[in-house]
């Protein structure tokens, strides 16, 4: 074959012989939004994951038992079917972008469980990488919301870009398999407690109310959402006093028999084995950190 020795020619390979995701990631929603006094955050969960960038401010996010400090340039990843909220500082106010999306799993969360032991923690601080992805979230924004000739095309490519500079900063393994939903039993239990925690509940109630033997019930409800449905109500309990603790002057005796808990102790007790601290040590911490009083 005859070439052009001073020619400057490089090329890297197929892609399109490379393996790649099928299915793709899907947009649910993005939204824009920042505090203003206004903001009333509760607790709830998605059957899908959801990323935010953090623009400005400082706060705090609630994930199921634990809690974690977010500012601005930060990353937050949320897997599916987690309890959360966001709690600003009343100083320096949050503001991010949110994003919705189907079919985007970290491997090590699948199971919906809590896996800091596997080495997944929700926030990435991005340091050198925030304008690009700061940029990522503004420009899908910015499609979505004018969603010019092409858009779908547009977002889809810097959906799938966002996806691979989260793997090449976290050394995360990330599945675009089809996300699990639910069965429809275990959505109309979920649904349930989520609206009725405070109340005393049976598993004789919720395989009524689903239609469902207890042994199904257990079963199902355990393979989505990670734990029985019983111990779903006590953590919801316990995200709900997290929040109330921090965003509110309720003592803690009021917190604990609002949330259907049959004593102070009782309470106390489940809340250090949830939280690993006391109510009164998280409400000072939770001052201490600048957050929502």
């Amino acid at each position: 074959m005859l070439y052009n020795k001073n020619m400057g020619n490089s090329r890297y390979g197929d892609v399109s012989q490379q393996p790649g995701p099928s299915p793709i990631p899907v947009l649910q929603y993005i939204s824009h939004s920042k505090y203003e006094q206004d903001w009333l955050s509760q607790v709830h969960s998605h059957p899908f994951t959801e990323l935010a960038f953090i623009v400005n401010g400082n706060g705090m996010l609630l994930l199921e038992s634990k809690q974690y400090s977010v500012s601005g340039g930060a990353l937050v990843i949320v897997p599916p079917n987690r309890q959360h909220t966001e709690i600003s500082s009343t100083q320096n106010p949050l503001e991010y972008y949110f994003l919705g999306v189907k079919n985007f799993i970290i491997e090590n969360t699948r199971d919906g469980t809590d896996r800091a032991d596997a080495g997944f923690c929700p926030v990435v601080e991005l340091s050198g990488s925030r304008s690009i992805f700061s940029d990522i979230f503004s420009d899908i924004f910015k499609e979505m919301k004018i969603r010019p000739l092409g858009y779908e095309l547009v977002v889809q490519g810097l959906l799938l870009k966002l996806s691979g500079l989260i793997i090449r900063k976290t050394g995360w393994k990330l599945s675009f398999a089809k996300t699990e939903e639910m069965s429809r039993g275990c959505a109309v239990i979920k649904e349930y407690i989520d609206n009725h925690y405070a109340d005393k509940i049976s598993l004789d109630d919720l395989a009524e109310i689903s239609c469902i033997s207890k042994y199904h019930l257990i079963h199902e409800f355990s393979r989505y959402i990670g734990m029985p449905p019983i111990e779903y109500q006590l953590k919801r309990r316990i995200q709900e006093s997290k929040y109330l603790l921090t965003s509110t002057e309720m003592s803690v005796a009021d917190v604990a028999f609002s949330l259907g808990f049959s004593s102070i102790g009782h309470f106390s007790r489940r809340f250090k084995q949830e939280v690993l601290c006391s109510p009164l040590q998280f409400r000072k911490q939770s001052r201490v950190n600048g957050t929502i009083s």
